[in-house]
């Protein structure tokens, strides 16, 4: 179940075109670009263009032969070469060249709700200043509350914009314990920063609740940008009654 979660996650990087062609290589033992282009019903060409999008993100590996010969790899090693096109890119974006080992990326996977749940209250307990969430709205465990209870009364603040206004007594509940709330629609995501150091960015869907997939960044630039962006959509929030 964890491969075809993380392989469905995957392949939203790539092209229709290159989607086809992978699929093919999982079939089937080695194919050249001639092989492909014949099963697929398209042009060779085709086949080069889309087919380098796959060897770059660690999908396919191209062996040493004449005429060249694709394989498919395993998602273990497409995984690894994603993480490291993540971190490449970020360090890019922000030209950073690292002494401090805080401002290092570091990046987890997230598969399903559950799992986020667990880690985002692994890093409540460890949040000392500042939490900002954009979440469902959706009610949650007891656990998770009476950790973000035990966050207020060590001094963290807490704010939170919800997406469905469904459940507002358990809003209103949030407010009594300390907890900053909002309504703002349609973010299509779930987001948690803490301390301008961490940020969960995971998908959200309303007909498909139970799902969350995504990552964790260990990384204060992103987080503070991430952080930018809340600030702004909590100014233009709607108070809930």
């Amino acid at each position: 179940m964890l491969k075809l979660i993380m392989t469905n996650y995957l392949l939203r990087s790539l092209t229709p075109q290159s989607i086809e062609i992978y699929k093919a290589l999982l079939k089937n033992d080695k194919l050249t670009a001639k092989d492909i282009a014949e099963k697929l019903d398209i042009l060779p060409h085709a086949v080069y263009r889309s087919i380098k999008q796959l060897l770059e993100l660690g999908f396919v590996r191209e062996l040493d032969t004449y005429p060249n010969v694709y394989d498919a790899t395993t998602l273990e090693r497409a995984l690894n070469r994603y993480q490291v096109i993540i971190s490449d890119n970020f360090n890019s974006i922000f030209g950073l060249i690292q002494h401090n080992k805080n401002e290092l990326l570091d990046i987890s996977f997230i598969q399903k709700r559950s799992q986020l749940l667990d880690m985002t209250n692994a890093d409540v307990e460890r949040a000392k200043k500042k939490i900002n969430f954009i979440v469902s709205g959706f009610e949650v465990p007891a656990e998770t509350v009476r950790v973000y209870k035990k966050a207020i009364d060590r001094g963290v603040k807490i704010r939170v914009l919800i997406q469905e206004l469904n459940q507002k007594e358990i809003f209103k509940n949030w407010q009594k314990m300390g907890i900053k709330v909002k309504y703002f629609p349609r973010m299509e995501a779930r987001i948690f920063i803490f301390d301008e150091k961490i940020v969960f960015f995971t998908s959200y869907d309303k007909k498909h609740k139970q799902e969350a997939i995504g990552m964790r960044f260990n990384h204060p630039p992103f987080a503070r940008m991430m952080r930018e962006m809340f600030d702004a959509r909590w100014k233009v929030g709607e108070e809930i009654d």
